[in-house]
């Protein structure tokens, strides 16, 4: 970016400077309060201000220090230690300290003085102290070590320090912390092994130790006693999984406010994201301080009393037009600081080389910074033109595993390549670009990342594998997104960084529209009912809301409608009872009721209702009745404005849009071959210049529902020297120990052609001919294996697909379509020479009649042919079927040799959301599978989902009609 522009620039990105809110802007705020890795909570208050510390491990600056004046809008006051050099490893120096260094910190205020306590396992404990927390911060390293301790200041004057795993000691220590009594045990009567995260307090008398027992299903409990030495009494406090199962909320701080509430600060493990800070009430009951309401975290409630604070959000964007970094800012363990620089080049960070590391995790001055749920999307601009032979730069994921989308300098060429788990999955060739964009995009709730480069910052190309992203103790913190530039071969090389830009969710939390599928989990409130795993896709966070008892209830406080909406969708496993929804505060006068089908044959099945349209935003309460605890599992909901009611089929994949599924059963496996639908500007038009797909995904999966890979990029048009554009529906083959893969693109004047790539792997990655099969034209190839051996390929598709275009395999720009009265467009077919590369003969037309052998009309758009052709066997008969295009149906003829001619049989799939439709047919075992798109997850025509369905034959051999809707076959 040109600096000059930077004032307009900034007001231009001002929607992304900023991470996710908590506060609902309507005196109610939802958990987590901040939804990233500020784990191992102490908050304390002075006067009218919160602080809160937290673990930073070895990233530095470290040991951050939060303020808030309402519990719920944080800022930040400072890093209390720069750098950390009590070790070369925190240097990256012969070793690191990966899952090691600093940790849960304690904060006291006392006599005018912050104190902050720390430990790490091999360097022993530390104090920091100030006199504001904004600093400036001393730092001295301790006599001894405190495990996760608890500093405390008696009202007599005296100073202890609670500390201890499993066995929870107190130590009286001097003013120094140095101790001046042994170490005494106070409790070890632990309910499991790990009782930890010790803070104490003195209220009314009493002596409490606020602890936990630790772990991804840890709990919250509070000893008591009137005496520091004990003996104590223990309580659970707070027991419970809010929003995911299996991840309790544990290890934090009670704080009292100046109106004399009481709350706690405490974090939830959240898998890849890390730990979360979440803010529960405390309410005092026989002298404990239990925490949630009726035994249950809180998700949205009120925030404290009298707190009054603007909206305030994290920073995470970077323009790098400052002389020092941001705040948000932390080195992965202690930089070189000779090896960076804000000043050398205004307006960019300069990363130089100065070490050989063997990999990233190994290497010095990556900068670092949290990813925020529930997503982050990360851009970064990047000057390449100074990298010497054996550098890497580029954009990450830091964690184990994690993954990069970088530059890799050869001797003679660079090249993009995306890295998984220290292992090259993809790579591109630059040419002699300067100038580079990467971009990272990180779903937190189902814990995977994407990696995109780009060279004009407009389109964003994929490139390589998903990451899975996953939360190591070897590391023991949460993901990270990481700019790098480190030497493999040689030092002296560098980069300029122009700046670095984050997006994630703006505005109030629990604020969904009505139109998404409003994943059951997210609720805001609940009663008796319980989060559990899902059944219905697979994945480590998929959820349901299980367990469901008569009266038990779920609730949405904040649902857009928009204009309205006239269907209501439930996603759900069948059970016994009814599902009432309720608008706002009317408990009296049903919504919308479901009655919950007993047995649909399916696991999980799409139930939908019409409701009366609602307009804006209200909240909505989902109770069950029923006479006994019944097997329903809610999965999601959501509204249309569809005259269908339900959804049959859940799609494949959700990380990406697929379309033009082309399914085939390759050494046991199920491969899928689509279209890689991407966001465009194009304007929407019935030539379909709106689907700009440049490159295509491969799918597999063990068996129909089971888990869905993405095998990543496996062709993209970049690397196809006779096309120009528009990557429109492929299909696949394999003969003689090679796939091959078949597509449609157009080539350089415009005009679509069809083109073969090959691979030794059913998932790729392939490689193109550098010409398109000579004879072929149009689009959508299908290939067909005969029981012979031999290959026959179907093709051609109209409007944007040209084959108006081509009468007797000459191409003629000026073709008009046919009139209604004509005779209808018909489709081609050709056999494959043994090569598989090239046509045997000249294309042919696929006769396609009615029931008395009459060819249809061009005004037959019900019946006649469009588009997607797909050819199968069935009991010696051959199966053409095909999309008749803009009436929307899946067709289908039957002949008795694979040039036809094909007698019309009939509709196989009605039509789908979405303007396009098409298919392929593929049998697995003993039953026949139809795979098909639809635009349930975007609602735009050229943003589609694959799915799936089982189909079913008639006695006579023909196709039992289907619907992508429940209710309405």
């Amino acid at each position: 970016m040109c600096k000059k522009f930077l004032v307009i620039a900034l007001l231009f990105l001002s929607r992304l400077l900023y991470a996710q809110q908590s506060d609902n802007e309507d005196g109610t705020y939802t958990n987590p309060v901040i939804w990233a890795d500020f784990p191992d909570n102490d908050v304390i208050r002075v006067g009218d201000t919160y602080y809160m510390v937290t673990t930073t491990m070895y990233f530095f600056p470290g040991v951050p220090v939060l303020k808030s004046k309402d519990l719920v809008n944080w800022e930040y006051a400072a890093n209390v230690v720069p750098q950390f050099k009590q070790h070369p490893f925190y240097d990256l120096k012969g070793g690191s300290r990966y899952g090691r260094g600093q940790w849960a910190s304690s904060i006291r205020y006392h006599n005018g003085k912050f104190h902050i306590l720390f430990m790490t396992l091999d360097e022993g404990g530390f104090l920091c102290t100030a006199t504001k927390a904004e600093g400036p911060w001393e730092i001295r390293k301790l006599p001894r070590p405190y495990y996760d301790a608890g500093l405390f200041f008696d009202d007599n004057g005296r100073i202890y320090i609670a500390h201890g795993y499993s066995k929870i000691s107190i130590t009286e220590v001097d003013a120094n912390l140095a101790p001046i009594s042994p170490d005494s045990i106070v409790f070890d009567k632990v309910q499991r092994p790990g009782l930890e995260g010790s803070h104490v307090y003195k209220i009314n008398g009493y002596y409490y130790i606020y602890a936990t027992y630790g772990g991804g299903d840890g709990y919250q409990v509070c000893l008591r006693s009137r005496n520091i030495y004990g003996p104590y009494e223990e309580k659970v406090v707070l027991k419970d999984d809010m929003n995911l199962s299996g991840k309790g909320i544990h290890q934090g701080a009670l704080i009292e406010t100046p109106e004399g509430e009481w709350w706690s600060i405490i974090f939830q493990d959240r898998a890849g994201v890390g730990r979360v800070p979440t803010l529960q009430p405390a309410h005092w009951v026989d002298g404990w301080p239990i925490l949630g309401e009726n035994g249950r975290a809180v998700v949205t409630y009120k925030k404290p009393t009298a707190a009054v604070s603007p909206v305030r959000v994290l920073p995470t964007s970077d323009e790098f037009n400052r002389d020092q970094l941001a705040v948000q800012w932390a080195w992965n363990h202690n930089p070189d600081d000779g090896a960076w620089s804000l000043t050398k080049r205004k307006g960019y960070l300069r990363l130089t080389t100065g070490s050989i590391a063997a990999d990233l995790p190994h290497a010095r001055n990556s900068l670092t910074q949290r990813i925020f749920g529930p997503f982050s999307d990360a851009t970064t601009a990047l000057d390449i033109s100074q990298m010497k032979e054996g550098d890497v730069t580029g954009l990450a994921v830091l964690q184990m595993p994690h993954a990069f989308i970088g530059v890799r300098a050869g001797a003679h060429e660079k090249f993009i390549v995306m890295e998984l788990a220290g292992n090259t999955v993809d790579s591109v060739a630059i040419g002699k670009r300067s100038m580079i964009f990467f971009k990272a995009s990180v779903n937190t709730v189902k814990d995977q990342a994407h990696f995109y480069y780009s060279f004009d910052n407009k389109t964003f190309i994929p490139l390589g594998d998903t990451l899975n992203m996953q939360f190591d103790l070897k590391m023991f913190t949460g993901n990270r997104f990481a700019l790098f530039n480190y030497a493999t071969t040689q030092t002296g090389g560098y980069v300029d960084l122009d700046w670095f830009r984050m997006d994630t969710r703006q505005g109030p939390p629990n604020l969904f529209k009505a139109s998404s599928p409003i994943q059951a989990e997210m609720y805001d409130e609940i009663y008796q009912a319980h989060v559990r795993p899902g059944g219905d896709v697979d994945g480590p966070k998929e959820q349901d809301v299980a367990n469901w008892v008569d009266g038990s209830w779920i609730r949405f406080n904040q649902v857009d409608f928009e204009d309205g909406y006239k269907h209501l969708l439930l996603r759900l496993a069948p059970g016994m009872g009814r599902i009432t929804v309720y608008a706002d505060g009317d408990s009296l006068n049903p919504y919308a009721t479901v009655t919950i089908p007993e047995q649909t044959g399916k696991a999980y099945s799409t139930v939908g209702t019409p409701v009366k349209p609602l307009t804006g935003k209200h909240r909505l309460t989902f109770k069950f009745t029923g006479t006994a605890a019944s097997a329903l599992r809610l999965n999601w909901f959501s509204f249309t404005n569809s005259s269908q009611q339900a959804y049959v089929s859940a799609p494949l994949i959700s990380h990406i849009y697929t379309a033009d599924p082309s399914a085939h059963l390759f050494n046991g496996k199920i491969y899928i071959y689509p279209s890689h639908d991407t966001a465009t500007k194009t304007a929407e038009s019935d030539n379909g210049d709106h689907f700009q797909m440049a490159d295509y995904h491969i799918l597999s999966m063990d068996s129909i529902g089971g888990k869905v890979t993405d095998h990543g990029v496996g062709l993209r048009a970049a690397d196809i020297p006779w096309v120009s554009r528009q990557l429109w529906a492929p299909d696949a083959a394999f003969s003689q120990g090679t796939y091959y893969l078949y597509f449609p693109a157009k080539d350089k004047q415009g005009v679509f052609r069809i083109g073969v790539a090959t691979s030794k792997q059913p998932e790729g990655p392939f490689v193109a001919e550098k010409n398109p099969v000579a004879g072929t034209y149009s689009i959508d190839p299908a290939v067909f294996r005969d029981d012979d051996g031999s290959f026959y390929l179907y093709f051609g598709g109209i409007w944007g697909g040209q084959l108006q275009n081509w009468n007797n395999n000459r191409y003629d720009a000026a073709a008009k379509l046919r009139t209604k009265e004509e005779a209808a467009i018909l489709p081609r077919v050709a056999k494959l020479s043994p090569g598989m590369k090239t046509l045997a003969h000249a294309p042919a037309e696929i006769k396609i009649t009615d029931s008395s052998g009459n060819l249809f009309r061009e005004k037959d758009n019900d019946k006649r042919f469009f588009e997607a052709a797909w050819m199968h066997k069935y009991q010696g008969k051959y199966y053409f079927s095909y999309s008749t295009g803009d009436t929307h149906n899946i067709a289908y003829a039957i002949g008795d040799n694979p040039y036809g001619p094909f007698k019309y049989q009939g509709i196989i799939l009605k039509p789908v959301e979405g303007w396009t439709n098409h298919h392929s047919i593929v049998q697995i075992g003993d039953r026949w599978y139809l795979f098909y798109h639809d635009t349930q997850l975007s609602g735009k025509t050229h943003l589609r989902n694959v799915k799936v369905m089982e189909m079913k034959y008639n006695s006579d051999g023909t196709i039992q009609p289907m619907s992508a809707f429940s209710g309405t076959n």
